[in-house]
């Protein structure tokens, strides 16, 4: 199976740390160029793009559009893409041959979480693990499989950056993908490890009753929409 690593180019030391970490488990990846978001010229990017992104959010959100844009120009039926800060389980070259033998059309299957993954479970792998519908937001980036119509379809819904990649993936439900968290997680942020992504664009807002509430229905649609989506998967792997 394809494996990408995204990696700033003058991060020498991170790539040969994840390089010591893919051999120990017997595996090799492509090391992917990740893009420096603070020489972007901002004015190139599509309209509707959020100004308040900070360079390394930008960044990250535009290197993952070209890892997807990878996979579909080489017609990889899928692939992994990690971070380069990133904690890899001795399972995970077996949940991957897992996950991709499954009857499970998903686009997208997060290995990693930054938060309790909370859910509806929807396939069950070995060593108790399973694959979940996240109705909470599971956040991160640190590593994932896509396949490669996932990736066509991440590049059509995800075009214009109006919010860190990890958002919008905690939107899947949005924007009308499929995309479970493996739980536990296969890949962890190594927390030994500086962030390069930066502090994240302020966007915090005056509580008040109005906004409340809306998270409140927002909540609420979400928790519909995930179930609907566990209950068609349901019905096409049975």
């Amino acid at each position: 199976m394809k494996i990408f690593v995204l990696n700033l180019e003058r991060a020498v030391e991170r790539r040969a740390l994840m390089q010591q970490r893919l051999a120990e488990l017997g595996l090799e990846a492509e090391f992917l160029p990740a893009v420096e978001g603070a020489r972007i010229d901002r004015r190139c990017l599509p309209a509707g793009s959020e100004p308040r992104l900070t360079p390394g959010e930008l960044g990250c959100y535009l290197s993952h559009q070209r890892c997807w844009e990878i996979v579909v120009k080489r017609e990889l039926p899928h692939a992994v893409l990690l971070e380069d800060d990133v904690v890899l389980s001795p399972e995970l070259p077996r949940v991957l041959e897992e996950i991709a033998g499954l009857d499970l059309p998903y686009d997208l299957v997060r290995l990693s979480s930054l938060g309790p993954v909370r859910g509806i479970p929807v396939a069950s792998l070995k060593e108790g693990r399973q694959l979940i519908l996240p109705n909470k937001n599971p956040s991160g980036t640190q590593g994932y499989l896509v396949s490669r119509e996932g990736a066509r379809r991440l590049l059509a819904r995800l075009v214009v950056p109006k919010r860190p990649i990890d958002d919008e993936l905690d939107l899947y439900w949005k924007h009308g993908l499929c995309i479970p968290v493996v739980s536990p997680c296969v890949v962890e942020e190594d927390q030994a490890l500086t962030s390069m992504i930066g502090v994240r664009s302020d966007c915090s807002h005056r509580r008040n009753l109005a906004r409340h509430l809306g998270r409140v229905i927002e909540a609420k649609r979400r928790k519909l929409a995930v179930f609907l989506l566990a209950r068609r998967l349901r019905q096409a792997t049975h």
